[in-house]
Order: C-alpha cells, then sequence, then structure tokens
C-alpha cells in the first residue's frame, strides 16, 4: 500500500446482532441492512475503485477495557450468553451481541491502525453496532462498546501518536466519547449535532472539559432543521480552526449519516454534498498540518437507501475528487429563522472557546 491509499474495513458477520424490535421502534432502523445495502449501492456505483478493501479482525473484551469498565465489559458478555436483556436505554442484547460488538470494534482498531500507519491515508471502517453514546460505564443509545474512543486510546497507550482530534458529526451529541476524554488533554473532541436550545440537555458549549485538559471539549449545538449551510459555517468558523490550534497527528472521525433531512432518527436537513464537504476538509487539515491521516467510524444513518450516497461522497471527498452529483441532492429551501439563530449560536461558541485557541 502507498501512503495516498484509501482504505475500507468491511464488516465480517455484520448481520448477526439484531434488536428485538421492528420499525417504527427506534432500536429496529439500526439494523443490518445499514451496512449490506450500503455496500451494494458503493459496489454497483463503482465508488470503492482504487480502495482497498479489508474484513474486520475481531478485538478482544481487554481491548474493551481500555476505556469501559469490568462492569460494562462483563454486562456485554453475559446479556449475550443469555440471549436479550436490557443493558441500558436502546441497548439491548442478543444472542450475537458480543461477537457482533467486537467485530466493530476490531474494525474501528484496524481503521486507526492504518491511518496512523505509513500504510494509507484515510481509512473507513464500516462497521455497526454505533458506540459513541457508550460512557465508560454504561451501554445506551444503540451503542455497546465506544468504537472510536476504543481506537483513539489504543493508538496514545501504543504512542503511534501523541495527540487526537475527534471529530463526531452525527446528529446526536455523541455524549459517552465526551465522557471519557473529558479530562484528557491529549484528545480534542469537537461534535457538531442536534439541540433543543430551549430544553437544554447534555451537549451545550459551556462544556469545555476539564482540568488540563479545558478547552479541548468543543460542542457545536445546532437548531433542529439545521441545514448544509449552517453546518459549513460551524465547519469554518469553529472545527477549522479548533483543528488548526490543537494540531493533532491524526484525526478520527465518528461518522454519523443521521442528519441527513431523509433520515427517520434525526431531525436535522443535510445531504451528501456536506458530507463531501467535510471529508474534502478533512483532507485539506491532513495536508496542511501534515498529519498521519484520518480514519472514519460509521456511527448513526438509519436511512439505508440514502447510507450508500453519503459514504460514496465522503470517500470522494477523501480522494480529493469533484463533489458528486448524486440522487439524494434535492433543492430544499432553508429556513432563514434557522440560520440567524445558528449564526448567532455559532458566534457564541466562537467567543466562548477562542481563549483557549
Amino acid at each position: 500500500m502507498s501512503r495516498d491509499t484509501i482504505t475500507l474495513i468491511e464488516q465480517s458477520g455484520c448481520d448477526q446482532h439484531v434488536a428485538p424490535f421492528t420499525k417504527p421502534h427506534m432500536e429496529g432502523f439500526e439494523n443490518p441492512d445499514r451496512i449490506t445495502m450500503t455496500l451494494q449501492y458503493l459496489e454497483e456505483n463503482n465508488a470503492l475503485d482504487g480502495i482497498l478493501k479489508f474484513k474486520t479482525p475481531i478485538a478482544n473484551c481487554e481491548e474493551a477495557l481500555l476505556v469501559h469498565s469490568p462492569y460494562l465489559v462483563h454486562s456485554v458478555e453475559i446479556m449475550s450468553e443469555l440471549g436479550s436483556g436490557q443493558l441500558g436505554e436502546s441497548a439491548y442484547a442478543s444472542e450475537n451481541l458480543l461477537s457482533t460488538a467486537l467485530h466493530a470494534l476490531g474494525g474501528a482498531m484496524f481503521a486507526a491502525e492504518l491511518a496512523a500507519s505509513d500504510s494509507c491515508r484515510h481509512s473507513f471502517a464500516l462497521v455497526r453496532p454505533p458506540g459513541h453514546h457508550a460512557t465508560t460505564s454504561s451501554s445506551m443509545g444503540l451503542c455497546f462498546f465506544n468504537n472510536v474512543a476504543v481506537a483513539t486510546r489504543k493508538l496514545l497507550k501504543d504512542e503511534e501518536v501523541k495527540k487526537v482530534t475527534i471529530l463526531d458529526i452525527d446528529d446526536h451529541f455523541g455524549n459517552g466519547t465526551a465522557e471519557i476524554f473529558y479530562d484528557d488533554p491529549s484528545v480534542q473532541f469537537i461534535s457538531i449535532h442536534e439541540y433543543n436550545h430551549d430544553s437544554f440537555g447534555l451537549g451545550h458549549f459551556r462544556e469545555l472539559g476539564q482540568g488540563e485538559a479545558k478547552g479541548t471539549n468543543i460542542n457545536v449545538p445546532l437548531y433542529e432543521e439545521s441545514p448544509d449551510a449552517s453546518y459549513q459555517t460551524a465547519f469554518t468558523k469553529v472545527v477549522k480552526p479548533a483543528i488548526e490550534s490543537f494540531n493533532p497527528d491524526i484525526i478520527a472521525v465518528s461518522a454519523g449519516y443521521d442528519a441527513h433531512f431523509t433520515d427517520p432518527i434525526g431531525d436535522l436537513n443535510i445531504d451528501s454534498r456536506t458530507y463531501w464537504f467535510i471529508a474534502n476538509e478533512i483532507e485539506r487539515l491532513v495536508s496542511s498540518l501534515s498529519m498521519k491521516g484520518s480514519f472514519w467510524v460509521l456511527e448513526g444513518g438509519y436511512n439505508p437507501l440514502v447510507l450508500g450516497p453519503c459514504v460514496q461522497a465522503t470517500l470522494d471527498g477523501l480522494q480529493k475528487r469533484p463533489l458528486p452529483q448524486l440522487a439524494d441532492q434535492e433543492e430544499r429551501d432553508d429556513d432563514d429563522t434557522i440560520l440567524r439563530a445558528n449564526t448567532n449560536v455559532i458566534n457564541k461558541i466562537v467567543k466562548t472557546v477562542s481563549p483557549f485557541l
């Protein structure tokens, strides 16, 4: 492999774990179709030409302990042996949960390892279940092990890198990743997410980190129905300067696609153009800061009909290809009220975080 190679890690046994609910239950949307239909789309549209593909290795429970408590890991083992059970809010077990979760974890760790080495520039782990809601001691929100957090901690533990930026672009706030690294100055966590500014919850921009890590936790809470333009403004005014100031060795992306306007669980209003934009900007940052590269780990994204185009747009952006014209890119009117509200929030975020940059 050359240094400019892009890799895709495809999950082995992605169809094994299935939550005991059907649609319209939220848990029913996190199903194997997310992976199988995405791969089918990418292959049929020749979107993987020039990209090296691998199968996920399986992680072990000891590796999950890099960020999780023994209680959480043992609970996942027990519930998998029982074949059912609730581990946390919207986190239900099946008899194949442990194997599927360890393959997802192994894929994330392999993607991180590839990007941190001289083997490739960018890697994408197309895995499930997602992980960014899993905290040190709790599974929740369709997440059992925090894939991107474990992969990041292993890179730091093995001293392959000294500093990592984790960018979370999922519709929902990555509370688990934020909690795990809240006092770790070697990890910068940036999350762009949907937020209810009328009913405050976790993910507010005043959550900045603790102790020596103060200023490394950066939240960009956007209003419901936020459009592509607000994402681009947030990236330009907040995300890019924050990453440039932190100057990481590598960027990890919690790649959630549930901010798409057709997603059944998210309530934001973007399409594949924004995912291309983010990927293209990540590639530019990797180049301008002379980083090792980036690794991407699938989080949310629960409409399998648009996951394929969104991942294709991401891969094209990472390869510096032109913006692809894809079927999901419908013209939609931007709400001026939402644009103004988001601009006001973004300006407050800049004022809040600028002392730490």
